[in-house]
């Protein structure tokens, strides 16, 4: 029996450069795990071993006890920059994945317009990606990775590229989203505030070669206020964990 969703225990090369080293944690059940960290200390690296897209040079990822395998186990994988399809519509975009995993063509669009309503785009289904914004593009990436239902969701800084504006309002969303649906998510980002904000666990990274400096457990109640001494004071920490200067 295994109580963790997923074993972490890797070491990460390319050729002779360490990447990940002695990387090693645990996912449980129903959690909003964060990892932050420096730009360029691997990141994107660990989000593709724990997707099993890329394989550990030294251990592995195991999920319900089995190496992680993308065509066996139910997880999805949310990328940096909007992966709309040009020429499908929101609606086709989103139920490529339940298609693709052998529901009838009736059953994936039920699906797809649950989890469209889900995200706040109902109404936009038959729109193409030329005609929204990149929020919402976002918005339909994390509609198209709930369709599936994952039992592990992955997300490698998926609001980097939007604006300060629309990227709070994400937080927002993706906050709104997991307290009604309560998927396991790890959530990859350099941004530091927005760590604190989504956290239930926080793992702050080292540079190169990365190892897992330290972890907090983020007890603030939601929604959170970014004003909050208690936020500010564990910021101001990770921030120089981090060793990035404010």
């Amino acid at each position: 029996m295994h109580d963790h969703l997923l074993d972490v225990n890797i070491t990460k090369r390319f050729g002779n450069m360490d990447v990940l080293t002695d990387i090693r944690f645990q996912v449980e059940p129903n959690e909003f795990l964060v990892i932050v960290g420096p730009t360029g200390c691997g990141k994107t690296t660990l989000s593709n071993v724990l997707s099993g897209i890329d394989t550990a040079t030294v251990g592995a990822v195991k999920m319900h006890g089995d190496k992680v395998d993308p065509h066996k186990h139910n997880l999805s994988y949310i990328f940096q920059e909007p992966s709309c399809i040009p020429w499908y519509t929101m609606l086709e975009d989103v139920t490529m994945g339940p298609i693709i995993k052998g529901q009838s063509k009736e059953q994936a669009e039920a699906r797809g317009r649950e989890v469209i309503k889900l995200v706040g785009l109902e109404g936009y289904e038959d729109y193409y990606p030329r005609q929204i914004s990149g929020g919402m593009k976002q918005r339909v990436a994390i509609a198209r990775a709930y369709a599936t239902n994952p039992d592990l969701l992955i997300m490698d800084e998926p609001f980097g590229h939007l604006d300060a504006q629309t990227r709070y309002l994400m937080q927002i969303e993706i906050m709104r989203i997991w307290e009604q649906d309560r998927k396991t998510v790890v959530f990859i980002t350099n941004n530091i505030e927005e760590a604190v904000y989504l956290a239930s666990r926080i793992l702050v990274l080292s540079k190169l070669p990365a190892t897992i400096k330290c972890e907090y457990v983020i007890d603030i109640p939601r929604p959170r206020d970014l004003t909050d001494p208690k936020f500010l004071k564990i910021r101001a920490e990770i921030t120089r964990e981090c060793e990035i200067v404010e």
